[in-house]
């Protein structure tokens, strides 16, 4: 899968970090380090292991379709010091 990073930056998300949802994530939870958008074939709360670390999905996105991930960091400068790179993703049944 091709897996992106992103904050809660205007740039990343689209919306104002200073909006009440914000940092809301789909499943309702507040987003932190480590939060998984993913796309809506998979299910909310689906567990997944990348690069040896459990995560699970908890958000979705606008730009997450198809075979794509995006994974939370705390800034800016980090989603882009992380880039894109193309990982295995296993889903847990």
């Amino acid at each position: 899968m091709l897996l992106t990073h992103y904050c809660s930056c205007l740039l990343c998300t689209g919306k104002d970090p200073g909006h009440p949802l914000s940092g809301v994530t789909a499943a309702g939870t507040r987003v932190k380090r480590g939060t998984v958008a993913c796309p809506k074939d998979m299910r909310l709360g689906q567990l997944l292991i990348i690069d040896g670390s459990w995560y699970t999905c908890l958000d979705r996105g606008g730009a997450i379709k198809g075979n794509k991930i995006d994974v939370f960091v705390p800034s800016h400068a980090e989603a882009i010091r992380r880039g894109i790179r193309l990982v295995e993703v296993e889903v847990v049944r």
